[in-house]
C-alpha cells in the first residue's frame, strides 16, 4: 500500500497553475514564427506545435532540424521528466527512399533521451511514433534548468519527390511530450 501512496505522488502534477515559457528556438525545420508551444490544463503534458517542418529530398541526403529550449514554471517542491512523447506527421517517399525521425531531449547536465525512427518508401501516409522512455530522468529540483528539445526530419535516396514532415491534416504537428511530476 505505501508503494502505491509513493507512486501516485509522483503522477500528480504541482498545486496551482503551470506556465511554459520558449527561451529560445533555433534550425531550419523551425524558422521564426512557425512553432508554437502549449501547457494541457491538467498540466500533464505540454504540446510543441510545428507550421513549416518540412524535408524534400534532393537524390541523396536532405535533412532539417529544430532545437527548442523551455522552461516550465510550476510551484516549489515540484521536478519534472518527460514519461512518453507522442510525435506525428506525414511521410511521401518513393521507393528505394527512407525518412528518419530522429528526437532527443535533455536538462543541461542531465542524461539526453534519443529516439529514432526510420521509414522505407515506398509510402504516402501519415506517420505516429510514441516514445516511452525505460526510465524518467527528471530535471533538477532546485535550479530549474531549461529542457531542450532537438528534432531531425531526414530523407535519403534517389527520390526527389520524396518528403517528410511533421505535419497533419490541419498543417501543423503536435508533438506531446506527456509529464512525470515528483516531489522533491
Amino acid at each position: 500500500m505505501l508503494a502505491v501512496v509513493a507512486l501516485l505522488a509522483t503522477l500528480v502534477p504541482p498545486p496551482g497553475p503551470v506556465t511554459i515559457d520558449v527561451v529560445s528556438v533555433s534550425g531550419s525545420g523551425c524558422p521564426a514564427g512557425t512553432v508554437s508551444v502549449g501547457m494541457s490544463q491538467d498540466n500533464e503534458a505540454f504540446t510543441v506545435t510545428y507550421s513549416d517542418f518540412l524535408v524534400q529530398g534532393n537524390g541523396s541526403e536532405a535533412k532539417k532540424s529544430c532545437t527548442i529550449a523551455l522552461r516550465l514554471n510550476h510551484a516549489a517542491g515540484y521536478t519534472y521528466g518527460i514519461a512518453a512523447t507522442d510525435y506525428r506527421g506525414f511521410a511521401h517517399l518513393v521507393d528505394k527512399t527512407k525518412g528518419v525521425v530522429r528526437n532527443d531531449y535533455h536538462f543541461p547536465g542531465f542524461p539526453t533521451r534519443h529516439s529514432m525512427h526510420t521509414y522505407q518508401g515506398p509510402m504516402s501516409d501519415n506517420w505516429q511514433v510514441t516514445d516511452t522512455p525505460s526510465g524518467v530522468a527528471h530535471g533538477p529540483c532546485k535550479d530549474r534548468k531549461p529542457l531542450t528539445i532537438e528534432a531531425e526530419l531526414k530523407v535519403t535516396g534517389k527520390g526527389n519527390t520524396s518528403f517528410m514532415t511533421m505535419d497533419s491534416t490541419d498543417s501543423s504537428v503536435s508533438t506531446t511530450f506527456r509529464l512525470a511530476w515528483k516531489k522533491c
